[in-house]
Formats: structure tokens, sequence, C-alpha cells
């Protein structure tokens, strides 16, 4: 019997450290894999009104979709692009001035905090749910609320809200479907018959890069 308890002793100790450790995944991490996502997508600046958007996700490179208007994120040049589909037409590379270690702003949530609460299942697949503190979109909008994530830390659902002019307003995110899959690089680079939009060069008082 002493044997099996001095057996069993760090195996207990270890299932303890797993539960009391903080979280190392989920909302904390980028996510580990190429994907496509559709979305129905709810902005503390939208009224509620939820607006369809595609994720195209590429490790250091975003594609992404929103109301006729396409944003390419590129985190190894710091720099953001935005598309026209409708006129064929982009504007001026913009630096992401404030330093980047990840996409998550882009693709969910840079949470400060994660508390794990459970597993559930969504769109047929298993996801845990996290409480989560820290800031949503590319605004970095302070967010507090919930979260769902893949075992490949993306974030398929957002309930909580975001604090604009210091009132509290409602963020939802859910997907409607979410596809893994290696990305297209064409995706992430500017069609060759696409032109740069007169009124987004600069003018000699604007700050080149």
């Amino acid at each position: 019997m002493a044997y099996w308890s001095t057996l069993l002793r760090p195996a207990a100790f270890a299932a303890f450290l797993t539960l009391s450790l903080p979280v190392l995944a989920g909302p904390l991490e980028a996510p580990a894999v190429d994907y496509t996502q559709d979305l129905l997508v709810t902005r503390p600046t939208d009224h509620a009104f939820k607006k369809p958007e595609r994720i195209v996700f590429g490790a250091r490179h975003i594609r992404v979709e929103s109301v006729g208007i396409v944003t390419l994120v590129d985190l190894d040049r710091r720099e953001t692009v935005t598309l026209i589909p409708r006129v064929r037409t982009y504007w001026r590379p913009a630096k992401i001035k404030e330093p980047v270690v990840d996409p998550r702003r882009w693709v969910g949530i840079e949470a400060e905090s994660a508390e794990r609460v459970g597993e559930e299942t969504l769109l047929g697949r298993q996801v845990t749910k996290y409480k989560v503190k820290g800031t949503i979109f590319e605004a970095r909008i302070p967010f507090e609320g919930e979260a769902w994530t893949t075992p490949e830390n993306i974030v398929v659902r957002v309930v909580g809200s975001g604090k604009v002019n210091g009132a509290n307003l409602p963020v939802e995110i859910s997907t409607v479907q979410l596809v893994e899959t290696p990305s297209d690089q064409r995706a992430f680079a500017i069609p060759e018959r696409y032109g740069r939009a007169a009124s987004s060069e600069p003018n000699p008082r604007q700050e080149d890069y």
C-alpha cells in the first residue's frame, strides 16, 4: 500500500499543477493553423447590428473582408492595406505604429487574462469557454466577457462588452462557417489590376514612413 501511495503522489501533484497553472492557450495565444472563417460581428459602434465578415488567416498575414472593404494585414512589414474591390483600387499602405506580437486583435481578442469555464460544442467542434479581459478589434477596445476557442486557438464565439467613450456597449462575434485549410498567398497580395487611389497619396506635410 505504501508503494502505491508513493507512486501515485507525483501524479496527483502533477494533476494539481495542471488545474492551478494559468491558461497558456485559447485567447492568450495566436491561432496555430491557417483557416477561413465566416462571421457575424457586432462592434460597439454598430448599434447591435450584426455585420457579415470573412477572415482568411495565414500566420503572419490576415485578410479581413467586411461590407465591400478588404483589409490586408502584414505583420512582418507591420502595415495594413485597404482594398476596395468594387472599383479595383487600394489605399496607400499604413504603418502599424505600436508593437505587434501576434495577430489576435484582427482575429479574436488580445486577452490579458483568461479563466477557463468549461467545454462545449459549437459547429460540431469541441471548444473551450473562457472568461476574458483584454482588448478587441484593431482599435483595441477594452473588452470584458466570454470567448470560445478551438484546440487550435481559433476564436469562434465572443459575447461581452467593449468600453467606448466611457460606455459599455455590446460586442458579439459568432462563426457561421470555419474551414481549416492552407491559405492561398494570393489572398494577401494587392491584385495586379488594382490602382492606388489618388486621394490616398500623402501631401508634403504628411510624414512618410
